[in-house]
């Protein structure tokens, strides 16, 4: 099973750049970008920010 777990608050990678984790509904993750737009998008496409270093 290929599951993705991300927390509220978590600084992750998306496909438009870093942001910030600020909810979870089912595989759609809200993520509020740096630049300031929040978007939804599949837990696949995020990557922990964590990981890059």
């Amino acid at each position: 099973m290929d599951e993705h777990l991300f927390l509220k608050g978590q600084r992750v990678i998306s496909p438009e750049g870093g942001g910030e984790v600020t909810d979870a509904i089912g595989d759609n993750i809200e993520v509020k970008l740096d630049n300031g737009q929040t978007k939804f998008f599949p837990s696949g496409d995020l990557t922990d920010d964590n990981d890059a270093g």
